[in-house]
């Protein structure tokens, strides 16, 4: 499969699986930010997988600025909501998808 291919894949399940757990959640009668927040930070284990996820975003987040630029990828911040707002599981392969499509040529 093409590494293009692979990338969009990655997209895909990069939406659909981490939203599948939040969906069920936003369906809670008691859903609210505060709530979310408490739970993602509930004890240890789930606090240092956000801490995990915290630090890999940020650093990603370097990555595509230095890499972006370095080869002349445009709209480089649309890759903070995306993240941001969907996850890192979304965020950093749609970054690989439009890197690899700079290098051949067409994006």
């Amino acid at each position: 499969m093409k590494r293009i291919t692979v990338y969009k894949v990655l997209c895909v399940v990069g939406i659909i699986f981490p939203w599948l757990f939040i969906a069920g959640f936003l369906v809670r009668p008691d859903a609210s930010i505060t709530l979310f927040m408490t739970s993602i930070f509930a004890n240890q284990a789930a606090t240092a997988v956000a801490a995990d996820l915290i630090v890999s975003a940020v650093v990603f987040f370097a990555y595509v600025y230095y890499e972006g630029r370095s080869i002349g990828m445009k709209h480089l911040w649309m890759y903070v909501p995306a993240t941001l707002f969907v996850g890192l599981s979304f965020g950093l392969p749609l970054f690989l998808l439009m890197r690899a499509r700079k290098l051949e040529g067409r994006a």
